[in-house]
């Protein structure tokens, strides 16, 4: 056998078998020199701690995103992605204050850099726009030829009608589309509210309709031991005979009908409240009336109010809902606007910055109030007068949003509507009026009315 030997090679062979070895290691080298990536962009940009999300737009260079109004634009952390393999500067998840332009850089891979600038706008506080849809009043050109000097002073809607409080002892009648006057089984425009259980001053004040519609009115007693009980009457429709619902004894001290409030459907189960002050009167409580199986309690439920000790005149309180443990807004000429819980805790109040300018009156005399929930947002309609002056001036419908909490009120979250001519010289001596609400998707409709000034509908949507 014989055994190969390369020593024994020549000498130009191995020269020839060296450089080629040293061709080979050379070229692999040569392939494997990376090829560094220089990508340098943004492809995302992203405030995933806003809810919901809030996505920028990215146009070449310049990130521009608009966030919700109650953002705190000071403390934003946005998510960004980036090309492969880059980096950005400051980086992805860091708390940044975009009060003003902000300048994302972008490293590539190479090393290139691109710089991106970020813009970020807070948007503008939601508003309430209040459109008329019809109008009976001072500011149009003239009330209903049954409006009288001080004695119309409550209005509640329901299906296709609204009841409008008149003279003390009717209920109007008016067409929900357009507020022309209704007959009342073919003979008047009006329901007949006069007292059929016993006599008295004041037949008929406040007034509601519950969520089937019918019709409920009460009388005005202030508790003494020569007064007549306080009455809650309810009519099935326009066209239906009065009948006695609650008969209460009012308790010394007490001045009950000045408004009331009716939750549910009475032929079921429902709540009637009212609250238990007035004129020459001292109270910090509001009853409430249980119906259970169509019965009603005639022995309520005294919700004593904490922080205060007098209502104030005319004062009203509607609850947010019909469930037993419904929260209260309540206002009248000691409380302002407030909110209670349904044992009588305080939750809020109308900011006392606001009792200035235009809105002093919601502090002086807010008549009537009804809450309501319109796109999201937590509102309030109520009618005011400045009843300091005999309300000789003007009256207004006010929308209120409190969706940010009581606290967070400014002027921005309220919208008014005058129901007078500038110079109106017409008096509302009693400070009396009334507002109801339905809502119908985006659009709430405000069904108001103010002593002397008129009653008119209004739809209310929100500008955001």
């Amino acid at each position: 056998m014989m055994t190969k030997n390369l020593f024994k090679k020549p000498i130009w062979y191995l020269m020839v078998l060296t450089a080629g070895m040293l061709f080979t290691f050379t070229s692999c080298d040569d392939d494997d020199d990376p090829v560094l990536n220089d990508s340098n962009d943004i492809t995302s940009f992203v405030f995933n701690d806003l809810s919901p999300a809030v996505s920028a737009t990215i146009s070449g260079t310049t990130i521009t995103a608009e966030v919700p109004y109650d953002a705190d634009i000071t403390s934003l952390t946005p998510t960004i992605e980036v090309s492969d393999a880059a980096s950005v500067s400051p980086a992805s998840g860091t708390t940044i204050d975009f009060t003003n332009p902000v300048t994302f850089t972008v490293t590539a891979e190479d090393g290139t850099t691109q710089d991106y600038t970020a813009t970020i706008t807070v948007a503008p506080i939601p508003t309430s726009v209040i459109t008329p849809v019809w109008e009976r009043t001072l500011a149009s050109g003239g009330l209903p030829e049954w409006f009288t000097a001080n004695n119309d002073r409550d209005i509640a809607a329901s299906g296709d009608y609204v009841y409008v409080h008149n003279n003390n002892d009717k209920i109007r009648v008016l067409d929900i589309t357009d507020g022309t006057d209704v007959m009342v089984r073919d003979t008047v425009d009006y329901i007949d509210g006069k007292e059929n259980y016993a006599s008295g001053n004041l037949f008929l004040l406040g007034m509601d309709v519950d969520s089937q519609g019918k019709i409920l009115a009460s009388n005005l007693r202030v508790g003494s031991a020569d007064q007549f009980p306080w009455y809650v009457y309810k009519w099935d429709n326009k066209d239906a005979e009065q009948e006695l619902l609650i008969n209460y004894p009012t308790p010394e001290g007490y001045r009950l009908g000045e408004n009331l409030a009716v939750a549910g459907d009475i032929t079921t189960d429902a709540y009637v409240y009212v609250p238990g002050s007035g004129f020459g009167t001292e109270s910090n409580e509001v009853l409430k009336f249980s119906i259970s199986n169509g019965e009603a309690n005639n022995t309520p439920e005294m919700i004593v109010l904490d922080g205060i000790t007098n209502m104030g005149n005319a004062p009203d309180v509607q609850p947010l809902s019909a469930d037993a443990d419904a929260n209260l807004i309540v206002t009248g000429t000691g409380v302002g606007i407030r909110e209670y819980t349904s044992t009588g805790s305080l939750v809020g109040q109308l900011p006392e910055s606001l009792n200035d300018g235009e809105n002093a009156p919601l502090f002086a005399f807010a008549l009537d109030i009804h809450p309501f929930e319109l796109d999201g947002r937590k509102l309030i309609a109520t009618t005011a007068t400045d009843f300091t002056a005999n309300a000789a001036d003007a009256g207004w419908l006010y929308i209120i949003d409190y969706t940010d909490g009581w606290e967070n009120i400014t002027a921005d979250n309220v919208t008014r509507y005058a129901f007078t001519p500038e110079g109106n010289i017409d008096t509302n001596f009693n400070g009396t009026g009334g507002v109801d609400v339905i809502v119908n998707g985006s659009t709430a409709t405000v069904y108001a009315m103010i002593t002397n000034f008129g009653v008119a509908a209004f739809d209310v949507t929100i500008d955001q």
